[in-house]
């Protein structure tokens, strides 16, 4: 398809994007979206990318405070930021397919998720709900869908960001995280909020996310930028990005170990993390993806949580 047909069946002037995308792929992918906030940028971008279709869920409405780092106007205050945020991307493509869903993804049927996910490429959890997210996480390896998982930690020091692509990844977003799902098994409740971020902090993890969107939906398409960015095999799928000079400079930790001696690196560096399958004798058996190093070959149990 030329550069001129495919501008008209995204209903826009895509001539920039040559050479970085496949456009073709752009805009017959799917791509389900689990929260808007912060995300919100990110799915806006996206569109501008060429994305063809974007279901996005999220139950919460517009209030004044994200006007700061959300990228909503006074206008959206009271709507639901789903419909809001569609009448902001249909207004940079007409031609985008958007599925609006106003509802809590943790308290959908199996049924509703089925439909909701149907022919996606991508489940992007852009949500700082530990549940949603391990929902997600359930979701993505039982219908076999890649899928990236974002939060950022207090005070918007770092941002972590885990994904997963059957076949390519072995280990899962509970393999890479299951710290945190122990704690919450005992217990553990989250207080940390968006509360000390700013808009950029939120542009900065989202052009993060955007780039990592791109190089996976276009896995197995030669010719572009993105094409093959992680081979047949890739371990590091777990990746902290920090936005502030004093993160992690203590002793011992990843990021003082990582870049110990390197005086000229203070902030926005990252580290991609080896993520090994957990499974005994090292670890306990992750009960979502059985630690069996081959996300295909994993049969889950969706009624699990933690």
């Amino acid at each position: 398809m030329s550069n001129h047909e495919l501008s008209r069946v995204s209903g826009m002037n895509t001539v920039r994007l040559e050479g970085a995308i496949n456009l073709d792929c752009m805009t017959s992918s799917h791509v389900v979206g689990i929260g808007v906030g912060g995300a919100a940028g990110l799915y806006e971008n996206l569109v501008r990318s060429g994305l063809g279709k974007l279901t996005v869920v999220d139950f919460d409405t517009v209030d004044a405070s994200n006007l700061c780092t959300q990228g909503f106007y006074i206008n959206d205050i009271g709507i639901p930021k789903v419909e809001a945020l569609g009448r902001r991307l249909t207004g940079i493509n007409p031609n985008l397919e958007y599925v609006a869903v106003s509802s809590d993804f943790t308290k959908l049927s199996e049924e509703e998720v089925k439909n909701l996910i149907h022919n996606a490429n991508l489940i992007m959890l852009m949500t700082d709900s530990f549940y949603a997210q391990a929902r997600g996480n359930r979701v993505a390896l039982k219908y076999q869908i890649p899928a990236i998982f974002a939060i950022v930690y207090a005070n918007a020091r770092c941002a972590e960001i885990t994904f997963t692509i059957p076949g390519i990844t072995p280990a899962c977003h509970r393999c890479a995280v299951s710290s945190r799902y122990q704690a919450y098994k005992t217990g553990y409740s989250n207080d940390v909020t968006s509360t000390g971020s700013t808009v950029f902090h939120t542009h900065y993890l989202n052009s993060c996310l955007g780039l990592l969107t791109l190089a996976m939906l276009h896995q197995n398409l030669p010719n572009t930028e993105f094409s093959n960015w992680f081979g047949e095999r890739w371990e590091r799928n777990l990746v902290q990005v920090r936005m502030h000079p004093q993160y992690g400079k203590q002793e011992g930790s990843l990021f003082e170990k990582t870049f110990r001696g390197q005086q000229r690196i203070f902030a926005f560096d990252s580290l991609w993390q080896f993520i090994e399958p957990e499974y005994p004798p090292k670890y306990e058996k992750c009960p979502d993806c059985g630690g069996v190093g081959d996300l295909r070959m994993v049969q889950v149990d969706v009624t699990n949580v933690i």
